[in-house]
C-alpha cells in the first residue's frame, strides 16, 4: 500500500512519518508493506499522486487548503483515499461539491491512525476486485492491469509497437498495431482514438479544444494543423 504525507509544517510532517513507520511495523504482517512518501506542499505531490492509495493531508490551520487539494485530486481522478488531518477547533465547511470527506483528529493517535490505514486498505482491495482487468502480453511477461488505470496508448503501426501509459506512471510496451489495440479496448466506450497515433481514455481528458488535448496529469497533445483547419470549417 502506498501512502503520501502532504504537510506544510515540518514538525507535523516528521511526526506523521514516525507514526507511519511504527504503523508499518505493526500492520505489515496483516496488510503488507506500507510504502511512505512525504511532501512539503502539493506542487510536487500532485505530479505523482496517481500511484498512492492513501493521502494524509495536513496543512497547518488551513482546512480550506486541504479541501482544495481534495477537489484537485478528484478532478484528476486520483484513485487514492484522501484524509484531512485537523485539530479539534477546526471544522470541515459544508461543500456540496465535495462529499464523503475522511478526517483524522490531531494530535494523531495510534489507534485511529491504524484504523484509518486498515479501512483504506480494505476499500482499495474492494475497488480492485471490482475493476475490469485487461490482459497485456509484453516481451517481459503478461500484465493484468485495471482498465481504469490506462490513461492512453501510443501507436506505431509501422514498427508494430504499442505503449500503454498507466495512471501510476508505468509504461507497458507491446508488439502490435491499431487492430490489436482495438481488439483489447474497442468494446469500451471511454477509449477514443482522437489522434492517429494515440488512443485516449476520455475519463482522463481535462480539456479538448481545436488545438490540443489536455490530460488530468498535465500532459498535452497537439492536433495537427490540417485537423484544426477542417475542425474550424
Amino acid at each position: 500500500m502506498y501512502i503520501a504525507i502532504v504537510a506544510d509544517n515540518v514538525a507535523d510532517r516528521k511526526q506523521a512519518e514516525r507514526l507511519l513507520d511504527r504503523a508499518n511495523t505493526a500492520l505489515s504482517p496483516q496488510l503488507g508493506t506500507l510504502y511512505i512518501s512525504s511532501f512539503g506542499d502539493e506542487t510536487a505531490f500532485l505530479h505523482a499522486c496517481m500511484k498512492f492509495d492513501l493521502f494524509l493531508l495536513d496543512f497547518d490551520h488551513d482546512i480550506s487548503h486541504s479541501l482544495q487539494v481534495v477537489c484537485r485530486l478528484r478532478q484528476m481522478n486520483a484513485p487514492g483515499i484522501a484524509v484531512i488531518c485537523r485539530s479539534d477547533s477546526e471544522s470541515i465547511p459544508h461543500d456540496e461539491t465535495i462529499q464523503d470527506i475522511c478526517t483524522l483528529d490531531k494530535p494523531i493517535l495510534t489507534a485511529p491512525l491504524h484504523k484509518t490505514i486498515t479501512d483504506a486498505c480494505l476499500e482499495v482491495s474492494k475497488k480492485r476486485s471490482r475493476q475490469k482487468l485487461i490482459e497485456l502480453r509484453s516481451e517481459d511477461g503478461t500484465h493484468y492491469v485495471p482498465k481504469d488505470d490506462i490513461m492512453y496508448v501510443t501507436i506505431d503501426d509501422i514498427s508494430h509497437k504499442l505503449c500503454y501509459h498507466l495512471s501510476t506512471g508505468e509504461k507497458i510496451n507491446l508488439i502490435g498495431t491499431t487492430r490489436d489495440m482495438d481488439n483489447t479496448l474497442g468494446s469500451y466506450e471511454e477509449f477514443r482514438q482522437k489522434l492517429k497515433n494515440v488512443c485516449f481514455n476520455t475519463n482522463y481528458i481535462s480539456r479538448d479544444n481545436e488545438k490540443s488535448i489536455l490530460l488530468s496529469n498535465g500532459e498535452r497533445f497537439s492536433y495537427p494543423l490540417l485537423h484544426r483547419f477542417f475542425r474550424d470549417k
